[in-house]
């Protein structure tokens, strides 16, 4: 069957494996935020909450076998949004049946989200919301961002001029518990310092 299959399948040239991601410090990171207009105190202050969410979901990983995507989102997510200055007018949840979403201006009526987040469990992967994001952006059409996360690892999408490409690998990709520079194995995909910039409220 093995065989069958290498002689009907598809042949796809392999991809260049990339050069090993670098792991990025606290202070690498906090350096980074204050360069792109982040202030010392909140810098500061999403470090303190990074530890805080690395020792958080290592007991949710021993405890929290029946963990709900609302205590995902309320005790890991939010968290950081806050630490990076996003107020509490600004956030929406279940907005239109989005999980977060996320505005430039205080919240009204009329407006629409600058960044929509689309909450996992963990252990249930980041790859398959993509889709289920990509439809809230149909009626958000000036949403940039969409960001999905399990409250450790997140993923960037972009929206590229006046289109989604859901397909194409995500644009940045984190996990709380090891920074890195890029993602470890999706050449173009950025890290950390980027994920961080992109969530920062506009």
């Amino acid at each position: 069957m093995a065989q069958r299959v290498l002689e009907e399948g598809e042949k796809r040239p392999p991809n260049e494996i990339p050069c090993p991601a670098n792991t990025i410090s606290e202070e690498d990171l906090v350096e980074y935020l204050i360069d792109n207009g982040l202030r010392l105190s909140d810098a500061e202050t999403v470090i303190q909450t990074i530890w805080r969410i690395r020792r958080l979901a290592q007991w949710y990983r021993k405890h929290g076998s029946d963990l709900s995507e609302h205590e995902i989102r309320t005790f890991l997510i939010v968290p950081i949004l806050l630490a990076l200055g996003w107020s509490e007018q600004k956030m929406k949840i279940e907005w239109k049946n989005t999980d977060l979403s996320l505005f430039s201006q205080a919240y009204n009526r009329s407006n629409e989200p600058y960044m929509i987040l689309e909450s996992k469990r963990m252990g249930e992967g980041l790859d398959y919301a993509k889709r289920q994001v990509a439809k809230y952006s149909q009626y958000c059409p000036s949403c940039r961002h969409i960001v999905v996360s399990d409250g450790v690892r997140y993923s960037l999408y972009l929206k590229q001029g006046t289109e989604w490409d859901m397909d194409r690998d995500f644009a940045a990709y984190m996990n709380l518990l090891r920074l890195k520079d890029r993602h470890p194995y999706v050449a173009n995909a950025k890290g950390a310092p980027a994920l961080f910039i992109s969530m920062m409220p506009r």
